[in-house]
């Protein structure tokens, strides 16, 4: 399943602004780079890279790293759509996720579940709340393979990340990624296009 949009059609709506969270080990970064690879080259969804105060590392996530001194220049000058802290670092997207909005295109980025009143607050209507779904025993042992934190900080992960997860608003959507990664990519591209088709004239 792609999401295309052919050079002669126009948006006759509001494009919208896919926010994806889930506890870490949940398999974002995963399932973006799933995505990812299934959009073609003129789709009319853009994926938002994150500018974060940390170096490029082992991780799977294709962010831009920033020095905090960078960071902070940015931030003043007002070159951020959103940004938050978490994890002792800071994280933002650019203020290109707007000007993609009102072009019309759709955006997805990675988000942070404590911050999802700030990106309704600067999102409003044009947001749609994707949460991924873990079962705990699976979310433990996908901390454990990666070999990142010893077992007392694993099960804190897995603590915070229930108190997260029932602390969720109703209008989120639900996507499970328990088992196959292309099963859950697709259920996301079909979500996708459910709430982005409507706006095109055909």
């Amino acid at each position: 399943m792609n999401i295309e949009l052919s050079q002669d059609q126009v948006l006759s709506g509001e494009a919208k602004l896919f926010y994806l969270v889930g506890p870490s080990g949940s398999g974002k970064d995963s399932v973006i780079n799933g995505l990812r690879d299934k959009l073609q080259a003129n789709s009319s969804v853009l994926i938002a890279h994150r500018y974060i105060t940390r170096c490029n590392d082992n991780s799977a996530e294709n962010h831009i790293a920033l020095s905090v001194p960078e960071f902070t220049q940015r931030k003043r000058s007002g070159l951020f759509a959103m940004d938050w802290q978490a994890n002792g670092c800071n994280y933002a997207v650019g203020n290109e996720v707007n000007s993609w909005l009102s072009m019309g295109f759709s955006v997805l980025f990675n988000g942070s579940r404590q911050q999802i009143p700030l990106a309704r607050e600067l999102f409003a209507e044009r947001l749609r709340v994707i949460a991924l779904d873990v079962e705990p025993e699976i979310l433990a042992e996908r901390l454990r393979q990666r070999g990142r934190e010893q077992e007392h900080d694993i099960l804190a992960r897995l603590r915070r990340s229930e108190h997260y997860q029932a602390q969720l608003p109703k209008y989120c959507w639900h996507l499970d990624n328990n088992r196959s990664l292309e099963k859950t990519v697709n259920s996301l591209l079909k979500y996708i296009e459910e709430q982005t088709t409507e706006y095109y004239l055909q």
